[in-house]
């Protein structure tokens, strides 16, 4: 037996102090509920466990994402709820100015509606937004630029159409169809006569004076969709007419002989006829080149060109206009710009929704321009038959286009739904793999805790009596 060292008093003491290692362990579990606490708790399942909780973190970030993409896409389609309301109303005016039981007051009346109309659908588009976003006037669409804009420039684009450099030559610009007086515009005091345009006249009495008489005409040309102007040539005051449209488009002159010699839109000889308008044309191009389509078509309607190919292409474009300068009429159809054009659109400008964790999980959202020009509303009128039938064809087409993109915001919104669903489930399954790595297990936790520490106290115990060995000793030196 030895004093100065009490080896199993040592080995105890060891033994005891693993012990209580564990049991802090264990109770560190039990606290935290975690598994690993540190990295060397479990080196691997650390470095496994951090990868997934930055993967289901994300995954629930991009759930919110797609949430807030469907409450974009709620506001943008709420919208157009409301533009198609506006549309359809319009075209029930369209139907109802149509009607030859009205008279020019009544579509006046018609024309003021539709002109509110036409203000709050432009309203809308120009500043209907989402958190400071603007959703219909083509700021989440792609980007999109003219080379020189004074010969043509995008008006808008379909989804189909993929980035890229479109280019075509404008060879002629388009006109308007006008009229300017061949004799100077003299006060027609003491003539009286009717004077029609376009199928709608107005009586200029032997009274009216000049500004009278020049009140009336203006009038009666707004009705028809023509500008009137007033201009100096040399000393003579002249009348010049504009058809607002571009293109070929009637504007046609008849009267009384004596009244439209006064107003200078008749020679005064006696086989002579109201002057003829000079017609206008359509812009024309030719040159289709760059990354159009191979099978690309094009239509022209004034100064508006649509290039349209196969799986929905649809590029819309407005093509150079002669410069109408009010302050010199004496030259006032000065023909505009031409030469080669390229419209360069890029990859950028749609909305892109983060839908995953990772880089590169998005997917874009694209929302065109729905301004009335846009649209095709800007030449809309209804104050004669003849504008009312045809503003029932152009709102048509902007009823389909509106339809189309609703339809599309519509289909966002499923596939957001469906994307919110998939998030949820990937995110609960990627939760369950981290808990089994990380998660303690309270039962067994508690389990090996009662081992432990029956272990300690018996440890405890035997320490004790491996202490009191050496005073046995003393027993032996009594003797």
């Amino acid at each position: 037996m030895r004093i100065n060292h009490n080896i199993p008093a040592l080995r105890t003491l060891n033994q005891l102090a693993r012990t209580n290692s564990k049991m802090d362990k264990t109770m560190q579990r039990l606290s935290s509920g975690l598994r690993i606490n540190s990295a060397a708790d479990d080196a691997a399942g650390l470095a496994i466990a951090q990868k997934m909780d930055t993967q289901v973190r994300g995954l629930k970030q991009a759930n919110r994402n797609a949430m807030d993409g469907i409450s974009l896409i709620q506001t943008a389609e709420g919208a157009l709820n409301e533009v198609h309301a506006m549309l359809q109303r319009v075209r029930e005016l369209a139907i109802q100015s149509s009607n030859g039981t009205l008279t020019a007051e009544d579509r006046k009346a018609i024309n003021d509606e539709v002109d509110q109309l036409k203000q709050e659908i432009k309203r809308i588009s120009d500043n209907i937004e989402f958190n400071e976003r603007k959703l219909l006037n083509g700021e989440i669409d792609r980007r999109a630029f003219s080379n020189n804009k004074k010969v043509a420039d995008i008006v808008s684009m379909s989804d189909t159409v993929d980035p890229g450099s479109y280019t075509f030559t404008v060879g002629k610009a388009a006109t308007q169809t006008y009229v300017d007086s061949i004799a100077k515009f003299d006060v027609p005091t003491g003539v009286s006569g009717k004077i029609n345009i376009n199928g709608e006249q107005v009586e200029i009495l032997a009274t009216d004076d000049a500004q009278t008489a020049f009140a009336k005409l203006r009038d009666l040309c707004d009705t028809v969709g023509i500008d009137l102007f007033k201009y100096e040539s040399g000393s003579d005051e002249k009348l010049s007419m504009v058809v607002r449209e571009y293109g070929a488009v009637d504007l046609t002159i008849k009267g009384d002989k004596d009244l439209l010699v006064k107003l200078g839109l008749q020679e005064a000889n006696a086989n002579s006829t109201p002057v003829a308008a000079t017609e206008g044309n359509n812009v024309e191009i030719s040159g289709i080149s760059g990354s159009f389509p191979p099978n690309t078509t094009y239509t022209i309607e004034g100064n508006r060109i649509v290039f349209q190919a196969s799986e929905g292409f649809q590029l819309i474009a407005e093509g150079s206009i002669n410069i109408l300068d009010p302050e010199d009429l004496e030259t006032p159809k000065e023909a505009g710009p031409t030469g080669e054009v390229t419209l360069d659109i890029l990859e950028t400008g749609p909305l892109d929704l983060q839908i995953g964790a990772n880089e590169g999980q998005f997917m874009q959202v694209r929302i065109q321009n729905l301004s009335p020009t846009s649209l095709g509303l800007d030449n809309m009128n209804l104050n004669t038959t003849e504008s009312s039938q045809r503003t029932i064809t152009i709102v048509d087409d902007a009823i389909e286009q509106i339809s189309s993109v609703r339809s599309k915001l519509g289909a966002y919104q499923n596939r957001l739904e469906h994307t919110v669903a998939n998030l949820d489930v990937a995110a609960e399954n990627m939760t369950s793999s981290l808990s089994r790595i990380q998660d303690a297990d309270m039962a067994a936790e508690m389990a090996e805790y009662t081992q432990k520490n029956i272990l300690s106290q018996a440890g405890t115990s035997m320490l004790a009596q491996a202490n009191q060995r050496p005073a046995q000793i003393l027993q032996l030196l009594q003797g």
